[in-house]
């Protein structure tokens, strides 16, 4: 595939999209009843299971959110309550998201940075009559990685439905599906197509609820053959296109090993710290910038140097933090440029800082 490298972007989405990708996200629209869409529709389906080891899929017109409220109102029909597991940003989305649909849940919480204890989990699924365990498998906020087979066998062993929000993971590292009864992710990030498909995995065929609004009815995809409303089909396509080169191991393999080689640079640049100790999963990088130094006037000074990262988020900006993230096409150049443009302008604002005070 063809790819475009200019600028380099080390954000957390979107990510660089291949052009042939892009080429058919460009083309007229076809209806959605079209055969050569339901084609490639079933097409997309069966490859992204395969890929994953996931049963059944359904496809929505939406974000990742999107994608984790359907998912969350499965939850809330089984009228059990549930564990929810946070340890960032996007884990408490996820307490944040079951509150407002008024589940019956505790939170087995760590602070920011800090992995999940499996004894921990345990004793808590043990002591208690949970029906579903709710968390995030990457947690991009602080680089987390969430030991999902050991979580997997303790969802077995207690017979608790495990739920994953998946969305940095797929495309990202090795990710096989088999065991988890719910699973999320989107159509951007590590899948590298445009962004606007909210993605669900199940491991059984659901049947239509009554309680559960239509849209993010699971039950009703399942009954109208996953087709129950008009989508776009240049997504569609797009994306059908994208798995082939976003879900090849080759490129998981090639995204870990730049993603190490990222985090051995960023440790050895001064001033610099990490939220995360171990970074089990270090396509994303969460740094501290050194004190006295705005990571909006880092960012800012990266970006101008040609160097995308992420630092704009509300919760980044709270926390004076700046993400690097490994997802798209890169290379050890880029990771070389975006390391001698992050002590750059560490050197200059210091001195700029130095000369003011």
């Amino acid at each position: 595939m063809e790819k475009n490298f200019s600028p380099i972007n080390l954000t957390t989405g979107p990510v660089l999209i291949p052009d042939d990708v892009m080429e058919i996200f460009g083309r007229t629209p076809v209806s959605h009843r079209a055969d050569d869409f339901v084609q490639a529709f079933k097409s997309l389906q069966h490859k992204i299971c395969k890929a994953t080891g996931a049963k059944n899929v359904v496809f929505m017109t939406g974000s990742g959110t999107l994608a984790n409220e359907a998912m969350i109102a499965q939850l809330k029909i089984s009228d059990k309550k549930g564990l929810i597991l946070t340890n960032g940003e996007f884990g408490n989305r996820l307490l944040n998201q079951s509150e407002k649909q008024q589940l019956k849940f505790e939170v087995y919480r760590k602070v920011w940075g800090e992995e999940y204890q499996m004894q921990e989990v345990e004793k808590m699924l043990a002591t208690k009559d949970f029906g579903w365990m709710l968390f995030t498998y990457c947690e991009s906020s602080t680089g987390c990685l969430a030991d999902l087979p050991a979580l997997t066998a303790l969802g077995k062993k207690y017979n608790v439905k495990v739920c994953v929000d998946a969305m940095s993971a797929i495309g990202n590292i090795p990710l096989q599906l088999d065991g988890i009864s719910l699973a999320t992710c989107s159509s951007g990030k590590g899948l590298a197509s445009i962004p606007g498909v909210a993605i669900v995995f199940t491991d059984t065929v659901l049947l239509p609820h009554p309680a559960i609004p239509t849209y993010i009815d699971l039950g009703h995809y399942f009954h109208t053959s996953g087709i129950p409303f008009t989508i776009s089909s240049n997504l569609i396509m797009a994306l059908n296109k994208a798995v082939d080169y976003s879900l090849r191991e080759s490129r998981t393999k090639k995204i870990g090993e730049l993603s190490k080689l990222l985090l051995e640079k960023i440790l050895k640049v001064p001033g610099v710290k990490l939220i995360n100790k171990d970074y089990r999963f270090p396509t994303h990088i969460t740094t501290i910038v050194p004190e006295g130094i705005s990571s909006v006037v880092l960012g800012d000074a990266i970006k101008a140097a040609g160097v995308e990262t992420s630092y704009n988020s509300g919760y980044l900006k709270e926390r004076n933090q700046l993400q690097i993230s490994i997802m798209g096409e890169h290379s050890e150049q880029d990771i070389d440029c975006f390391v001698k443009e992050l002590e750059s302008a560490l050197r200059k604002i210091n001195k700029k800082t130095s000369v003011n005070v």
